[in-house]
């Protein structure tokens, strides 16, 4: 529930700048790994996976939580 109008739209845009952080992040390692695999890199493309897997599953097909550190550089 809602406090006011307000807390609304700064909760959802909070949550539509985390869940664009966490997108970018996926599509980073994932091109990251497919450049490596092309370039034969097979052992950067493997240790670019383990990074992002969690349990050997990907987190962004589980219910799985993505914490943020406060962005300290706005003090």
């Amino acid at each position: 529930m809602h406090d006011s109008t307000l807390d609304l739209f700064m909760n959802d845009n909070e949550t539509t700048d985390m869940q664009h952080s966490i997108d970018n992040m996926g599509d980073t390692l994932w091109e990251a790994m497919r450049r490596a695999m092309l370039q034969e890199r097979n052992d950067d493309a493997i240790a670019i996976c383990e990074e992002f897997l969690v349990d050997g599953k990907d987190p962004l097909d589980g219910e799985y939580e993505f914490y943020f550190a406060p962005n300290l550089t706005l003090n």
